[in-house]
């Protein structure tokens, strides 16, 4: 099986697993399928992440503290599924270039707290929130409904 790189943005197909379950019966086969759209949708979000000037793993990671201020290393790497030198040193560098800042917990002393700078809010609504959103209007609007059945 001979799979060619995409030369433009293609976007990820809702029908995938469905069309895998009706095409096949055999579970190896609904996996194979589901996998190599799982690798699509990676290629496609490193993609988007470098556009917007950072690498996949920042990017995913500066992402999910847009999303959730207050996070804690452990939850990124729950969420990100990041091994956790890798989100500690790219947490490290965005605190550094002034992005994050890190707080203690106040209910236990051994967590931080990431938080986002002014300067961090504005980069993400700057370089990455614009970059999700002009992706994401190229997505096919489907009904989520009809894909779970």
């Amino acid at each position: 099986m001979t799979h060619s790189q995409p030369t433009e943005f293609e976007p990820p197909r809702a029908d995938v697993i469905e069309h895998a379950q009706a095409a096949y019966s055999d579970l190896d086969t609904q996996l194979t399928a589901f996998f190599e759209e799982f690798r699509r949708i990676d290629l496609i979000y490193g993609a988007y992440g470098r556009r917007c000037g950072l690498s996949f793993s920042a990017y995913l990671i500066f992402d999910y503290i847009c999303e959730n201020d207050g996070t804690s290393q452990r939850e990124i790497c729950a969420y990100t599924l990041l091994p956790r030198q890798t989100v500690n040193n790219v947490i490290n560098a965005l605190a550094s270039q002034g992005l994050l800042r890190l707080e203690g917990s106040k209910h236990d002393k051994r967590v931080k707290r990431i938080h986002l700078t002014d300067e961090g809010s504005a980069t993400a609504t700057r370089r990455s929130r614009p970059c999700a959103r002009r992706n994401c209007r190229r997505w096919p609007r489907s009904n989520p409904t009809s894909a779970v059945r």
